[in-house]
């Protein structure tokens, strides 16, 4: 705790990575907008062994990966604001649930689009909740 000049008012100093909310917002949304782009280029409308898909489909991964390692760093930072545990499960399920689908899958499959039905909701949920939730410390 740090006091004043006048030494009648006391404040906190925080550090920024614990005070500010909208870096780690800002991660969280890169997260979900990265996870939905690699969920557009594996998506199966037709499956094709030509060789715009399969570089498409290796793009995506990639992609997906690339989500899936923002997500993580988010939760991480979740955690060290002093969230709820919860707000840091909901923003780790992109990166849990659509990063593990893609990365086990062998074959095409429409695995990481269904994993993301339950992620994407339950990671805008952690966001609105991280917001919101006063972090404890």
């Amino acid at each position: 705790m740090t006091s004043s000049q006048n030494g009648n008012e006391r404040y906190v100093v925080r550090p920024w990575w614990r005070a500010r909310s909208l870096p780690w917002a800002a991660l969280v949304v890169g997260a979900i907008i990265v996870t939905a782009i690699a969920l557009e280029r594996t998506t199966l409308f037709f499956y094709a062994t030509t060789p715009e898909f399969i570089e498409r489909l290796r793009v995506g991964r990639l992609v997906m990966l690339a989500g899936a390692a923002m997500s993580l760093a988010a939760a991480i930072w979740s955690q060290v604001r002093g969230h709820p545990l919860w707000v840091t499960v909901c923003v780790a399920s992109p990166a849990v649930l659509v990063g593990m689908a893609i990365m086990i899958m062998t074959v095409p499959s429409p695995a990481p689009q269904i994993a993301a039905l339950i992620a994407l909701p339950a990671a805008i949920a952690g966001l609105i909740g991280g917001l919101f939730a006063h972090p404890r410390g």
